[in-house]
């Protein structure tokens, strides 16, 4: 018997892509799964559009008040009956052979996570003739030490750090269950502090190669937003990230990987929010090298060598401040 794969899809107002995510699950050549829609409040057409697939008896829907998409993802898990979790956003989509390829290396291990390449294309374009990201593609392997994995993920070898986006993980359920649910107060880098938990709860991460998990760029998204909740957030999740990845390993690259994380938090606050970005410093861990700090173009990074970080950052807001006022 194939174990069965639970797809938990979160929608919020995804009309215009819906249909064409539920229709990448149903085109999957891996046949035993089920597909939980948690339809978080939408108030446009999602539901009805959900009601054309439910037909098939592998789709069901729940409607909830709009929580957010972590509040989502864990209504589904509590729904949710597989051997295997596959995460999917409502506009995003899967290559046909993603689930089979990767049921199959997991080999039914419920101790080791699954992982392949995530192909951005931009939207009203064909996913299928963009490329996964030659940088991104590095930091995808096969390898038996999660510690070491997440490590160089967040640059903490290198100074060269990437993310992974979540559709590309297939999780055994019994990992999940291990690391807990998603953080519903975590606006901004929810799934980062999720995998960080989860990749740490597991033995090891195996990668599945030719197999793309596709993520659909569109203006305007949440995670390059600045503000006061988004920040709260994204420091909340650098702390978590810190206790959970300190308290396995302690290494000099382990803080450094924290210290890249915290202090993101503290370029990305200063200088408007001071209790946040000066509680970011008070948490960065003592590490033996200074993190490689890229503030934008040539310009900018030349003023904070000469006046340093501080200055640069200062003169950045500013700019930010005096185009939203010619704007408005």
């Amino acid at each position: 018997m194939q174990p069965l794969v639970s797809i938990c899809m979160p929608a919020y107002n995804a009309g215009r892509y819906i249909a064409e995510s539920i229709q990448s699950v149903i085109d999957q050549t891996y046949k035993n799964w089920e597909l939980i829609i948690v339809n978080d409040g939408s108030t446009d057409d999602t539901q009805s559009i959900i009601a054309r697939f439910e037909k098939d008896e592998r789709i069901r829907s729940l409607v909830t008040s709009n929580a957010g998409a972590s509040a989502a993802r864990n209504r589904g898990l509590t729904e949710a009956r597989g051997k295997y979790i596959q995460f999917l956003d409502a506009d995003d989509l899967l290559s046909a052979d993603k689930i089979e390829k990767q049921v199959n290396l997991l080999a039914g291990t419920t101790k080791h996570v699954a992982v392949c390449s995530t192909v951005h294309f931009p939207d009203g374009q064909d996913p299928e003739s963009f490329k996964p990201s030659e940088y991104e593609e590095l930091f995808l392997q096969n390898i038996q030490t999660p510690v070491d994995f997440l490590i160089r993920l967040w640059g903490g070898y290198d100074d060269n750090g990437s993310m992974i986006q979540p559709n590309a993980w297939l999780i055994p359920a019994e990992v999940i269950e291990k690391a807990g649910p998603w953080d519903e107060q975590l606006s901004l880098d929810d799934d980062g502090e999720f995998f960080a938990r989860v990749i740490l709860n597991s033995e090891g991460i195996v990668y599945t190669p030719g197999v793309f998990n596709f993520y659909r760029k569109q203006v305007g998204s949440l995670s390059g937003g600045r503000s006061l909740k988004n920040l709260e957030s994204l420091l909340k999740s650098a702390l978590s990230k810190k206790r959970e990845l300190l308290s396995r390993n302690n290494s000099g690259d382990a803080r450094h990987a924290i210290y890249r994380q915290l202090y993101g938090v503290f370029l990305m606050s200063y200088p408007k929010y001071p209790a946040i970005y000066k509680a970011a410093l008070k948490e960065l861990p003592e590490t033996a090298k200074k993190p490689k700090v890229v503030l934008g173009g040539s310009v900018i990074n030349t003023i904070a060598a000469i006046f340093g970080v501080r200055a640069a950052l200062f003169l950045q807001h500013l700019k930010r401040k005096t185009e939203k006022a010619i704007t408005i």
